[in-house]
């Protein structure tokens, strides 16, 4: 009877002071100072401790005084004190040196091969041998969890996979398990936390004789006590790898995880924002390189080559998802006698790509998880309640997101502008919450800058289930106000970002042949106007004068718009006499419509002047360019910006006559406009500086000519950026001015330099880059490097005649460098039919009496009255 009562007050004391039990190593540690020390001494005196050392235990479990005697008796009692022990102190083994080591060892370099688990350990899946690839991402999860590469003892590092429904986000933590839990001694705990209810349990389950069979009668003690046994063991140091599988509520993980001690814990989970307070590192998951998703179909037809074109285009159709991809391998394999991938692939080429059977189900699931790609998108989308303010713009943002381009990333701000809302402080915070909703879900895929991506099978689900009728006319009117404003910027870069979307709008616009279409053809096609891709952007702009004159009819203003865009399109391409007319028909409706004082009808003043002085046709752009400077200090004075544009215009045709003092006071005239309105920082102020740079060149006056270059250089970088086509074309100009003062090695330096940008902006087939192997071609030549030379304008003639065709103007002037090298060379014969066809071209396409045509006849002349020397130049 009485060591029934005293057994029972052992087991008060032990219930009342639960908190002390949990902290009881580290409490010991302090009074004895070693922790090891102690243990192996309680360890080696547990059937009869010492006198001094019970005392301290019952110090360290804050015993009352006038309970010591008593403590004292039952702990160095004969049968008592094993209890007690068992009780006091953590029942997993103590994490000596050679466990933290193993942990410290997480191979960074390699990826591991699979090794069985340690012994203890719950893993109920086995490893997928279907397996592919995400070696990167595996060896981030090792980075993640090891603090700076050291798994240091009682600092909790928490992992998490993250992204869309059947990325592969439980794969990858099974894989990783397989691989990297042979380094983890305490063991592996797998934990789903699909059902919170559920967690209770399966964390008990990590304790009971399948998993670390924390004591014989672990199985028969109440769930609760399972519980906190399970979570004094994981308090421990010893190394352990805790898996919380579908872990989606930071509440359950700010409940669950330890709060101290040797465990790593990794998750899995569709939310990608998480309180920093949680300490834990997301680890997005993308989809699978296009090569490793080939290979994860042909784990299930090996009998097809590694390069087989339809499995590369399944995989693209797919989305590179590895779900979808698992599920259309599974779909192959079983029915290889009945269809070939070739028809399978066509099979997925409709809208409704998700409801065909092959994505729906596919026999065992190496997850057990969802094998079906619409429900596990349906399982996200379903938590949306349209009651919830955050949860109904989050579906009207998901509904835009579905308009845009597939698996193409959008501009956040982008979405933001379809949202139409009132412009007030708390709008932008609104939105805010609606993306990370939409991105917590796994519904939208945020890249590092920023962007969102609606993965292209799930763009497919949301129209099936979210039908918004006004939902493309609010994206089309969006994107039309973003393109109009960037485009009136003239700096086509900010807008490249947006670019596939209004490719992808303005296609599907197409159909209706409306006036919205014509607008976006419009948009789309000066923006490819300003980036120099001219074919295309005539074919646009072509488009939109079809629409226009068939819908409002050959008057309307937007035809004429239309009408002038395709004439500067056509002026950039060479075709002169084609731009000339589209030019001369859009001024003559603007006239007629719009009046003579309109500013629409001084801007085709302006574009039919600088066409004309293209031509060498200098009296007659001279007119045009004056009445439009007119109308313009007419409608705005002479101190605006555009009046000062104007200005610059006509100083250009100015000097294109050899009236270079003229020009310039007609520069500086625009250059003071500038300066007083504008500011000294501005692109346009920059551009005068350009213009006078170029004069002063004229003019001999090397010195002036560089101060003023490197000043709009200055500006250009400063306000547009080193790679803007403004900067680079300063670029390209000083290059020539230090070579015209004999300085050939900053020449050269600086012309490689605005080509080594405009090949990484713009591409080698760009008229740009031509435009820089030009002129780089004419200062090797001036250096009598011939070989560096004709290497160059080469290239130059290259590209141009790719990109602006054989009878551009450019072309020619290409023709006649090229073979201006070759008569150096020697080649007499190669250099007279190079600069003939130069002289055809020009004579054809600008006149006789065009400064390209006479240079060229005069160079003829030249080559055949001095068959061993030629004045040399660009």
């Amino acid at each position: 009877m009485r060591d029934k009562r005293e057994h029972e007050t052992l087991g008060s004391w032990i219930r009342r002071r639960r908190k002390a039990l949990d902290l009881t190593q580290a409490a010991v540690a302090h009074c004895v100072g070693c922790a090891e020390v102690t243990i192996r001494r309680l360890e080696a005196e547990v059937h009869r401790p010492s006198r001094q050392l019970t005392e301290r235990l019952a110090t360290c479990l804050e015993i009352p005084a006038d309970e010591h005697a008593v403590f004292v008796r039952l702990v160095r009692g004969e049968h008592r004190a094993e209890r007690l022990a068992s009780a006091l102190l953590p029942s997993d083994p103590v994490p000596y040196p050679s466990a933290q080591v193993s942990v410290e060892r997480l191979p960074l370099d390699r990826v591991p091969h699979p090794a069985p688990l340690p012994t203890g350990s719950r893993m109920p899946l086995r490893r997928n041998p279907l397996f592919v690839g995400r070696d990167e991402d595996l060896r981030q999860v090792v980075e993640a969890l090891t603090a700076d590469g050291a798994a240091a003892i009682g600092q909790l590092e928490i992992a998490v996979a993250t992204g869309l429904g059947g990325i592969g986000k439980t794969q990858l933590a099974c894989e990783f398990v397989h691989r990297y839990g042979q380094f983890f001694p305490g063991g592996v705990f797998w934990l789903s936390f699909a059902d919170p209810a559920a967690i209770p349990a399966e964390v008990a389950a990590c304790g009971g004789t399948d998993a670390m069979h924390l004591r014989p009668e672990f199985d028969m003690l109440p769930l609760d006590e399972q519980v906190k046994f399970v979570l004094a063991a994981w308090a421990s140091a010893t190394p352990r790898l805790l898996v919380f599988d579908t872990c989606e509520d930071e509440a359950l993980l700010h409940q669950w995880r330890p709060t101290h001690g040797g465990c790593r814990v990794l998750l899995t989970s569709r939310r990608h924002h998480w309180d920093p307070a949680l300490g834990v590192q997301p680890i997005p998951l993308d989809v699978l390189p296009r090569a490793d998703s080939v290979a994860l179909l042909r784990t299930f037809r090996p009998d097809l080559p590694s390069d087989d074109p339809d499995l590369a285009a399944i995989a693209a159709m797919l989305g590179d998802l590895p779900l979808a991809l698992h599920l259309a391998g599974s779909f192959l394999a079983k029915y290889r006698h009945a269809l070939t991938p070739k028809q399978y692939r066509a099979r997925l080429h409709v809208p409704t790509i998700l409801d065909d059977r092959s994505l729906q189900a596919a026999g065992l699931s190496p997850t057990k998880h969802v094998q079906h790609v619409a429900r596990t998108f349906e399982q996200s989308y379903a938590q949306l309640d349209p009651a919830d303010p955050t949860d109904a713009l989050a579906r009207t943002l998901l509904a835009h997101a579905a308009c845009c381009a597939p698996g193409e990333p959008v501009p956040r701000s982008l979405l933001m502008d379809t949202l139409e809302r009132p412009n007030d402080t708390e709008s932008p915070f609104q939105s805010e919450d609606a993306f990370t909703r939409l991105i917590d879900l796994g519904l939208l895929e945020p890249d590092a800058a920023g962007s969102l991506r609606l993965h292209r099978l799930v763009l497919a689900f949301v129209r099936t289930v979210l039908v918004d009728a006004a939902a493309q006319t609010t994206v089309e009117s969006a994107i039309l106000r973003v393109t109009e404003a960037l485009n009136e910027q003239r700096n086509p870069h900010p807008l490249l970002a947006v670019q596939p979307h209004l490719r992808f709008l303005t296609e599907a616009a197409l159909s209706q042949a409306d006036a919205r279409a014509a607008s976006l053809c419009t948009a789309l096609g000066v923006h490819l106007f300003q980036l120099g891709v001219y074919v295309e952007a005539e074919r646009y702009h072509a488009q939109a004068l079809s629409i226009r004159r068939r819908v409002l009819g050959a008057e309307h203003p937007d035809t004429a718009l239309s009408l002038n865009n395709m004439g500067n399109v056509l002026w950039k391409q060479g075709q002169y006499d084609r731009a000339e007319r589209y030019h001369a028909q859009a001024l003559s409706i603007r006239r007629r419509v719009l009046g003579a004082e309109h500013p629409d009808t001084a801007k085709s003043l302006a574009n039919l002047g600088v066409i004309l002085e293209a031509q060498g046709q200098y009296v007659a752009a001279e007119r045009a360019l004056e009445q439009a400077l007119a109308i313009w200090q007419r409608l705005l004075g002479n101190d605006h910006p555009i009046t000062a544009l104007s200005l610059i215009n006509l100083g250009g045709v100015i000097e294109a006559q050899g009236q270079y003092a003229e020009a310039q006071h007609t520069y500086e005239q625009a250059l003071a406009i500038q300066e007083r309105v504008l500011g000294n920082d501005h692109p346009d102020t920059a551009l005068s500086h350009f213009s006078l740079g170029e004069v002063f060149t004229a003019q001999g006056q090397y010195v002036e000519a560089q101060r003023s270059l490197e000043q709009a250089l200055t500006i250009y970088r400063r306000a547009l950026g080193d790679d803007h086509p403004h900067t680079v074309r300063g670029l390209r100009a000083l290059g020539e001015i230090l070579q015209a003062q004999g300085q050939y090695a900053e020449a050269q330096r600086s012309l490689e330099q605005a080509l080594a940008i405009r090949q990484r902006v713009l591409g080698e087939d760009h008229p740009h880059t031509a435009e820089s192997f030009h002129t780089l071609g004419v200062v090797f030549t001036a250096q009598g490097q011939y070989a560096e030379a004709q290497r160059s304008l080469e290239q130059a003639l290259a590209i141009r005649q790719r990109v602006l065709g054989d009878d551009h103007p450019d072309t020619a002037r290409s023709l006649r460098s090229v073979g201006e090298v070759l008569h150096v060379h020697g080649e007499r014969t190669r250099a007279r039919r190079y600069v003939e066809q130069a002289l055809a071209i020009f004579t054809q396409r600008l006149g006789s009496q065009h400064p390209d045509t006479k240079q060229t006849r005069q160079l003829l002349a030249d080559l055949a009255a001095n068959p061993t020397s030629v004045e040399r130049g660009g």
